[in-house]
């Protein structure tokens, strides 16, 4: 490019000297001031030509494809948009006697619709900001700050993402091997939080440790301020004997928020968000609203759960499970509450006789017929690397998985309670049937198979077989049986189908 314009800067002396009358040209100071000039605009030209050349020898950002194009710009921005849609169909057959219900049976759904955008800044800071549009309602999925030093083993993230509630619910839902979580994480409402979580690692990012305190709301328009939640997880992921080995364990401390002075619209019967505490769970599937094991609303004050997790991952094999254990800190019969705390619907909840307590556990595990192993990294489930996707003539990744799942949530102090006035103290015992249906508990045994024709694709296939006893429907469900309404049994059958897109 220099050499193109120290051409032109000579055509343009020649043309300039061509222009000078001859009687002119004897004029040496004329002619001196000309040479001025145009060594004037030789320097310019220089100056225009050696911007031209830096110009050319300035790196442009750099684009990856990883799913969805990632730039990378000067000092460490990165920008890489990211979403996913799961539509789900499906099937869970009607039990027993239980009176045909429209919300049973053969049903489809848009489970998430996801978008949303990652990346990096200066400085160690990053960014990850996601909504979902399914079913016609705008939610946020991870939605926060981070600060990671460069070099350093401290992170830091503030925004909206899981309270640090174990393994499978803090691992994307695109990564695991079902189509839907362990039923306990359904149960406590495990879910992601308004807050702050510093994290720290070791230099070989085996042992990582995490705590942070969050609010008692996701990103709504909740202008509660006194629940909160305190967390911590602790996870130690080795390599060894070939493999990969994960120990984890945690603990959550949730303090619920205050009934705002008995406004009936703030009670939407999740433990978190005011003092009407309740855990159910639906049968493995979101095809269906229907929740065969319920303990109903009751009057709590906090809760916390502990949470221990176990997994293997190997060449093709892996195995993976987790319990979680939920102690609940109950109003008793006999309280009076006063002020923020006074409950909605003539000031009567629930109590139970003693704090009750639930537990949910799975095991499972899953072989890859084609020879894959099962992505992990940072202590969570990662994508898996599909060996020879079908756009390489391969036949993609084939999973087959095999889980088995207990939820309990019976609780004798629970089906003991009384409904209590919190104004006078007063209390009453509901009728026995009534009391006994108060929770129940759900085993499930879990078939998997799922494909990844490529790494950002999948189609899966569940098929369950869900044993319940007790619970708020038993006694629809048996009606002719004798046997007392929390120790009547029934089984449903759920098949799901998936197709997964993500990027």
């Amino acid at each position: 490019m220099t050499a193109s314009y120290r051409l032109a800067s000579t055509a343009l002396i020649a043309v300039a000297m061509s222009a000078v009358p001859v009687h002119a040209q004897e004029n040496m100071s004329e002619i001196d001031a000309l040479r001025a000039e145009v060594a004037a605009l030789k320097e310019q030209l220089a100056a225009i030509a050696a911007k031209v050349d830096a110009a050319e020898k300035k790196p442009v950002a750099e684009v990856k494809w990883k799913g969805s194009p990632e730039t990378a710009g000067d000092g460490g921005w990165t920008f890489k948009p990211r979403g996913r849609l799961h539509y789900d169909a499906g099937y869970v057959s009607v039990p027993g006697e239980f009176a045909v219900n429209r919300n049973l049976g053969f049903n489809s759904r848009v489970r998430r619709v996801r978008l949303g955008a990652e990346g990096t800044m200066p400085g160690g800071f990053g960014y990850k900001v996601e909504a979902d549009f399914a079913n016609g309602n705008v939610v946020f999925g991870d939605t926060f700050l981070s600060y990671n030093p460069k070099n350093a083993p401290i992170s830091l993230r503030i925004g909206n993402f899981e309270t640090l509630d174990g393994l499978e619910q803090m691992t994307s839902s695109s990564n695991n091997s079902f189509t839907e979580r362990a039923a306990f994480n359904d149960a406590f409402i495990n879910s992601r939080r308004l807050g702050a979580a510093v994290a720290w690692r070791d230099t070989a990012n085996v042992l990582r440790a995490e705590a942070g305190l969050f609010t008692a709301h996701s990103i709504d328009a909740s202008f509660d301020n006194d629940g909160w939640i305190g967390a911590a997880r602790l996870t130690y992921s080795p390599q060894v004997l070939g493999g990969q080995l994960h120990f984890g364990a945690s603990f959550q401390q949730r303090a619920f928020a205050a009934n705002n002075g008995g406004i009936a619209s703030v009670s939407s019967n999740s433990p978190s968000t005011n003092q009407l505490a309740r855990y159910r769970a639906r049968p493995n599937t979101q095809l269906t609203d229907v929740r065969f094991v319920d303990t109903g609303s009751f009057a709590a004050k906090s809760d916390h759960i502990v949470g221990l997790e176990l997994a293997a991952i190997f060449p093709g094999f892996y195995v993976a499970g987790e319990g979680q254990w939920t102690k609940v800190n109950a109003y008793r019969a006999g309280d009076i509450a006063t002020g923020l705390d006074s409950f909605a619907g003539g000031n009567s909840a629930v109590t139970p006789t003693g704090d009750p307590s639930f537990f949910g556990l799975y095991a499972e595990a899953g072989y890859f017929l084609t020879g894959e192993t099962r992505g992990f990294k940072d202590g969570l489930w990662a994508r898996t690397k599909v060996l020879n996707p079908i756009n390489k003539k391969g036949p993609g990744a084939f999973q087959v998985a095999a889980r088995f799942e207990f939820l309990d949530l019976d609780s004798n102090a629970l089906k003991n309670g009384v409904t209590n006035n919190f104004s006078t103290g007063t209390s009453s015992l509901a009728a026995l049937n009534t009391r006994l249906s108060r929770g129940g508990t759900q085993t499930s045994y879990l078939l998997g198979l799922n494909w990844y024709p490529i790494d950002y694709i999948r189609f899966m296939l569940n098929y369950g077989r869900v044993n319940v006893e007790g619970g708020p429907l038993a006694a629809a469900v048996a009606p002719l049986s004798t046997q007392p309404v929390d120790e009547r049994s029934y089984s449903v059958d759920v098949l799901a189908a998936r197709m997964q897109v993500e990027f």
